[in-house]
This record gives C-alpha cells, structure tokens and sequence, in this order.
C-alpha cells in the first residue's frame, strides 16, 4: 500500500498479533505437528474417552404385610381369587387344604365355607361367568393324583360351595396342574397341564344341556413336565421343576425361557409392568421378573405390617387388580400361602406398586 501524510494513518497496514503461517518457520512447524498427530493416530495413542461406569441395579425391595386370614392350621397347595365385581366386599378367597376340598375366605379373612371334596393341586377361578342369565361364580381343580378335572360353583351371597355339573371329558395326559386363560361370555378356556411334557387347552361352556360342555381346543407340546402355570395377555407362562419357566403362545410356540427353582407362579400388572411373580420356598423373596422376555426385575421380601408377622416360607401365590371394596384393597391384592404359619397372607396392590417403583 502507498503510504502518504495526507492519508490517516489508521488505514494503513499494521502487523497482526498472530504468526504468519506462511512463513518458512511457520509452515515447518505446522507440518511438524501435523506429522505427529498422524504417528500418534497410527500407533493407537489418541485414546477416546472412556464409556460411563456400569451402575450397579438395585433389585431388592420391601413391601409390609397388609392382612392375614385365620386358617385352620393345615397347609395348603394353591390359593385363588374370587372377586365379586357387583359387590366389592363380598369378594372371597379360595384355598385347596391338603387334606382336600376348599376353605373359602371373606375379604376380612374369616373362614366362610369349608367344603369336603376331592385333594386338589392346583385352583383356578372364574368370577363371572354367565349360566342362563345368572352370575355364578366358578372354580375349577385339578386331582392331586392327576385324574382328572373338578369343577364348584361359590354362592355370592353365602359363599356356599357346590359341585358343578361338568360333561363327560377325558384328558389327553391326565390334569396334573391348571390355570385360566380366558372368560368370555358363556365360556371359559383353561389349560391344562399334563403328567407328562404336554398340555391342552379346553373350553367349558354352557350348551343348554344340563351339563357343561368340556371340548379341547389345542394340544401344546412341552420341553418337560410342568405342575403350575399362569397366563397374561394372551401369553401362558408354565413352570416345570426341570426347566423352570416358558412363556409360550397358544399354539405352544415358545417365546421366552427362564432357569430358576421355584414353587409358585403367578402373573399381574403393576403400573403397566407386567410382571410374573414366582415363590420359593427357600427364600423369603417374592421374585418377580418382565413377562415379555422372563428378564429379572425385582425381589421383593415381604416384611412384618403393624400386627401381622411378614412371610417366611412362601408358596402358593394368586394376584388379582380387581377391587374388594376396601381402601387397602381398592386395587386388588396379592395373596400368598405362608407355609411357615400356614396362614394366607395378602399385600395391597397399591403398596406392591409402590415398592415395586421405589428404588432405594
């Protein structure tokens, strides 16, 4: 640039602060560092950062006892629900003593009913099933010695028990084990489990005649015997003391497996988990784990409530999200057999949420 007095001298050129990198010096510096980042490359030595610390998981949790239902001191291999949908507080708890028959329970934990019948292993119930227009609320019993398929009836009002009028059917494999897959209207459909690696699905429904028509529906091939199973959204969970837990789907396709030792199953939704809840009689825990994959998802050990002990010896478990009435049990409960006392021990489901959602 020509420089003249006349000019001011703030628009003539003045020396930059930086380097010229254009400069010899500069430019051999440059390729210098250049030439060295592309070695440490090379070798590996630009190391990236490293990925966040693992986070151990919390799995354990505490719930306290709800309630404790009087027995009469005599164990018992499986307990159910019997909710009552147009009267909350009448809903009843049904248990199958070793010894045989059915005890059946009021929400306030008396014993309503003791019922002489056959040994049963495993119960299911349906709450509302339509007989000619009537409610009658339903139980079906699989024989302690796999012979076959036993169905009562539980009066709303009284809790009397009767035996139902079942057709003739004869089981591929005999029923060493049940649970309930659907209710619909007129109808019932249950799966049954056989002695051997097999099981079937049956339906019961009212044809008009003076029994109820048992017709199978599917026969589903297991990898081994199983003795209790459970359903949810359309899934059916069995548990084999060999393979421990497969959810299959109804044409038995298995979509998931889990390797565990347990004694009970049962299936609920928590605050839209859907989770399998298993016993075993070694632990306290209630172990419960995702029902889409079997991942595990909680432990959760049932501790002492204001004047009921906790449990110590789980076993038979059923879980319902019906309403009893009560404030407790507005969202239904979740009973298990303690065998430690003999006694039918029940949680809240609202309390089971919300120790299920509360990390520590």
């Amino acid at each position: 640039m020509f420089q003249s007095r006349r000019f001011d001298p703030v628009l003539q050129c003045s020396k930059s602060p930086w380097a010229d990198v254009r400069r010899p010096r500069s430019l051999a510096r440059a390729s210098l560092i250049g030439c060295s980042l592309l070695a440490l490359a090379a070798c590996g030595e630009i190391e990236e950062p490293d990925d966040a610390p693992d986070v151990a998981v919390n799995f354990e949790r505490e719930v306290l006892v709800t309630a404790a239902f009087r027995t009469r001191d005599e164990d018992a291999s499986d307990i159910a629900f019997l909710p009552n949908l147009e009267a909350p507080s009448l809903g009843a708890v049904v248990a199958a003593p070793r010894s045989g028959g059915l005890d059946v329970y009021d929400a306030d934990g008396e014993v309503r009913a003791e019922f002489a019948g056959p040994r049963l292993s495993t119960i299911a119930t349906a709450p509302e099933f339509q007989l000619r227009g009537e409610r009658l609320p339903l139980v079906f019993g699989s024989a302690s010695d796999a012979s076959g398929l036993h169905g009562f009836v539980v009066t709303p009002a009284d809790y009397r028990v009767f035996e139902l009028p079942l057709g003739s059917f004869q089981p591929q494999d005999g029923v060493a084990g049940l649970c309930m897959l659907e209710e619909g209207i007129g109808y019932i459909d249950l799966v049954l489990l056989g002695t051997g690696p097999s099981a079937e699905i049956i339906r019961i429904q009212d044809s008009g005649e003076d029994l109820l028509s048992v017709a199978q529906r599917a026969s589903l091939t297991l990898s081994s015997p199983a003795r209790e199973c459970t359903s949810i959204n359309g899934s059916i969970y069995t548990l084999s003391p060999a393979s421990g837990v497969t959810r299959l789907d109804e044409n038995g396709t298995v979509l998931a497996e889990l390797q565990i030792a347990a004694t009970g199953i049962s299936a609920g939704e928590f605050d839209g988990s859907q989770l399998i809840v298993l016993t075993n009689g070694a632990s306290r825990e209630l172990h419960t784990y995702h029902a889409d994959n079997l991942e595990r998802a909680a432990e959760v050990t049932v501790v002492d409530g204001l004047s009921t002990p906790g449990i110590t010896e789980p076993s038979a478990i059923d879980i319902t999200a019906i309403t009893y009435g009560y404030t407790a049990y507005s969202e239904g409960m979740v009973g298990v057999f303690d065998r430690a006392d003999n006694r039918v021990k029940v949680i809240s489901r609202e309390a089971f949420t919300r120790a299920y959602l509360t990390v520590e």
